[in-house]
């Protein structure tokens, strides 16, 4: 009796510590990973057979560079566990390391390359750049006479999906876990809101814990319990050639990005698919109950561009019949990132879904995770970027996430740079003056469906179609806007961002369970705060505005607007009397910044808006033209600044109020590029590119918003501790950096991951950068490590390189912002 006939011939357990929905690579992965754990009676259920949904038909590559480091770190683990699981089970997973080779047809795209070098010697993974004849040598099956050249990781793989699949579900029986599969789960059972167990078609499982990984069925049945989970399945393409003659098992697998083409040795035969512009979504009125292993029709019409771009890429091709035309569904989310973590509706219910065509290569580092997640409260990395918390209710729409999936499945590939904008499901969420700021020139992007002025072009031209990574045809209007902030006025809607009320007798309370910085301010203060987690890392980077005794205003940014609320619910203390409210939608948010702004307000207000009576960090509500709006002295352009809690009713008035007003001290309107560009200057942080779950207030430079006297919070223990050992000189810190002789328009560019030396020793790497319009240099973040601390005087030692594109570059470096290193201009 095989393992799979053991377990079905089982009765379903009435308990278990966790049950997996769902038998595709990463639920299998998680239940292993649990088995490993200890969590030995764990559950699985699937539907119908393990890896028949999307796993089955993957193409197996296992690539390891990520955008993150803490996400290449999963993908490393992934490619090591997959070279262990054989030894470990028995079971042959196909697993091989024959290399990944990324070759550029322009020069935007081996610069790009060449970054990836930098990057993946920062993370301790092998990698060669490649001559066009070395590529030709490597790859002697390609048109090579417009390449530029090739970027090569020898330890990338590839593994046989369904093998490996099976490896990992023997291995978490042999720890005690159970696998039933043509077991369906019917629904999820709670009790007061949270997880208690889980109905199935065999009988009912009793459990606190449940992960729902169902791929392409996830979002579905997530709906049917209130839970949003943004993805749906497309159709994806590829091709497996008949027989090669000397083909080379050990051949790499090769990535034509430009040209949205990868290929992969496949027993002989070639297989080459890719990742369209503009995919097709495919079960849109549900996906049939029999689905499994199923193929879908080859829509030769569609896959044709594709096709013939991979017969002149692959000469051969000619002469080569095919063997395999094949199209099987996959689930692309909005984003293009995975769904991981819990969800925030349900206490209790995990989810792991919307893969993107990555399951195999994230399946050993997501299941390491998800078990981890469920059984100690945290991921073992910082995948922030990935949380399901990240979803909005409305991405629950399944019109929406149709037409975006035929476009995310284009995500992959293709070049990467600031202008590449999307293009589907826009429109959906406007600020309340939307329309003006259209009229005024603004150039949106989509962010969570919300339309967000990056830049503003009075000619009209809109998104250029030139790529760049360093100069943009819109850079010289971003300078503008960073200038009119330094010597006049600008005006930024912000409205998109979240606003989060915390009302009660308790709201104080519950808010200091969450906070680094204390909550006991007088009415009419706000406070930059980090909700923090046990380990004392950043979860958000929220200010606070206490609007009355009971009732405080939390502003975040627009991704975090349901993460921060289910932070506050989970961590606060269940027993305090508060209630949360979501009035996001209820207020517009215009920001005013620079040196004339506070005359700008004061001829339309009343109030006195002097330093003494009104100074940073306080907060007023005021007369402003005919309305009254929360007023709030802060500007994350680091230059005299408000922010305008303005009821969305009257955002139009006062939005035209400020621009006749304003007109007399050259006010303009700024973009959110100039924002950027203003806060490098400025030293700001920005949360989820140099400041994350992982890095404490004390590593990131901001233990001056933490107030350890204040009583419990969340994450104290481990600050308290952390401030004993090492003192105000902790082992990483986030820094200023400025490269000298830097142009902006010839560079070199700083954009992130550069490798940050100091001598012949790697010691950090820029978190964000770009060009500094107010100091005309090219400023950037940077996290640096020194196993006796990163202080002032080991800075001050200098000695410091960053890395671009395979060039070293002496940097200028301070714990300081380079621009009013003081804070005298904002405080002024």
């Amino acid at each position: 009796m095989s393992a799979s006939e053991k377990d079905q011939a089982q009765t379903i357990p009435e308990t278990a510590p966790v049950v997996v929905i769902g038998g595709g690579i990463i639920g299998v992965s998680t239940l292993y990973h649990l088995a490993k754990k200890g969590v030995g009676k764990a559950v699985l259920v699937e539907r119908k057979t393990m890896a028949s949904g999307t796993t089955w038909h993957a193409a197996g590559i296992v690539g390891q560079l990520r955008e993150s480091s803490a996400q290449t770190e999963l993908s490393k683990y992934t490619a090591r566990l997959f070279t262990e699981l054989e030894l470990e089970t028995g079971q042959a997973t196909g697993y091989k390391q024959n290399g990944t080779l990324h070759v550029a047809l322009s020069d935007i795209r081996w610069e790009q390359l060449r970054r990836n070098h930098d990057h993946a010697g920062r993370m301790e993974i092998e990698s060669r750049l490649l001559s066009v004849s070395e590529v030709a040598e490597l790859y002697p099956y390609i048109e090579t006479s417009d390449l530029l050249g090739g970027f090569f990781v020898p330890s990338n793989g590839q593994v046989n999906p369904l093998d490996v699949t099976q490896a990992m579900a023997k291995g978490a029986r042999a720890r005690g876990a159970q696998v039933f599969e043509n077991t369906k789960a019917i629904r999820i059972l709670t009790r007061n809101g949270r997880v208690s167990g889980v109905e199935t078609d065999k009988g009912v499982i009793a459990t606190d814990r449940v992960l729902l990984a169902g791929g392409m069925w996830t979002s579905r049945f997530a709906a049917q319990h209130g839970v949003t989970v943004p993805l749906h399945a497309t159709e994806h393409f590829y091709i497996v050639t008949e027989t090669i003659d000397g083909l080379p098992r050990t051949i790499p697998g090769l990535v034509v990005a430009e040209e949205r083409l990868y290929t992969k040795e496949d027993a002989g035969k070639l297989l080459i698919g890719g990742f369209e512009a503009q995919g097709k979504s495919w079960g849109q009125n549900g996906i049939p109950e029999s689905f499994e292993f199923d193929e879908l029709p080859f829509d030769m019409e569609h896959v044709e561009p594709m096709l013939e771009r991979a017969f002149a890429r692959f000469p051969f091709l000619e002469t080569t019949g095919i063997h395999t035309f094949f199209n099987g569904p996959e689930s692309f989310t909005p984003d293009g990132r995975p769904y991981i973590g819990p969800a925030p509706e349900m206490p209790g219910l995990f989810i792991a879904a919307g893969m993107n065509s990555n399951g195999i290569l994230n399946g050993g580092g997501f299941g390491l995770t998800m078990a981890a997640w469920m059984t100690d409260g945290m991921p073992v990395r910082n995948v922030g970027s990935m949380l399901t918390a990240r979803a909005h209710p409305f991405q629950r729409n399944a019109a929406y996430n149709a037409e975006r999936a035929a476009e995310s499945i284009g995500f992959h590939y293709g070049l990467q740079w600031p202008g590449r904008q999307i293009e589907s499901a826009r429109g959906i969420r406007r600020v309340p003056v939307h329309d003006r700021l259209q009229a005024a020139g603004a150039v949106m992007a989509e962010r969570i469906g919300w339309e967000v002025p990056m830049y503003y072009d009075p000619s009209g031209n809109g998104w250029p179609s030139r790529p760049s990574i360093g100069w943009q045809d819109w850079s010289a209007l971003v300078g503008e806007e960073c200038r009119a902030a330094r010597d006049a006025a600008v005006l930024i809607d912000q409205s998109m961002y979240a606003k989060i009320l915390v009302q009660g007798p308790d709201a104080a309370k519950a808010l200091d369970c969450v906070s680094g910085a204390s909550m006991n301010v007088a009415v009419g203060t706000s406070v930059y705060t980090q909700f923090l987690n046990r380990i004392g890392g950043i979860e958000a980077d929220v200010t606070v505005t206490r609007l009355a005794p009971e009732q405080y205003m939390v502003v975040t940014g627009h991704p975090s607007q349901i993460r921060d609320q289910f932070h506050i619910r989970t961590h606060a203390d269940p027993s305090l009397r508060f209630e949360i409210f979501d009035a996001t939608g209820a207020y517009g948010l215009l920001t005013v910044h620079g040196p004339k702004s506070r005359a700008i307000l004061q001829a339309l207000s009343g109030d006195d808006l002097s330093n003494e009576a009104f100074p940073f960090g306080a907060a007023k509500e005021i007369d402003l033209a005919h309305a009254r709006v929360w007023a709030i002295r802060r500007s994350f352009l680091g230059e005299l600044g408000y922010e305008l809690l303005i009821p969305v009713e009257f955002t139009a008035h006062v939005y035209e109020a400020l621009l006749e007003k304003g007109a007399d001290h050259g006010l303009r309107h700024a973009g959110m590029f100039a924002m950027n560009a203003c806060r490098l200057e400025k030293g700001f942080r920005h949360f989820g590119h140099d400041i994350g779950e992982e890095d404490t207030p004390y590593e990131a430079g901001l233990g001056f918003a933490v107030h350890l006297d204040k009583g419990y919070f969340i994450g104290r223990e481990a600050l308290v501790k952390q401030k004993a050992e090492q003192g105000a000189a902790t082992k990483s810190c986030t820094v200023a950096i400025r490269v000298p002789g830097a142009t902006a328009e010839d560079g070199p560019h700083l954009i992130h991951n550069e490798p940050v030396w100091k001598g012949e020793r790697l010691v950090g790497h820029v978190t964000s950068g770009g060009w500094g319009w107010r100091l005309e240099a090219m400023v950037g973040l940077a996290s640096l490590h020194n196993d006796e601390g990163v202080s002032k005087d080991w800075i001050g030692e200098g000695g410091f390189d960053v890395q671009i594109a395979g060039k070293r570059y002496p940097i200028e470096a301070q714990l300081a912002p380079f621009y009013d290193p003081r804070g005298e201009i904002m405080r002024g």
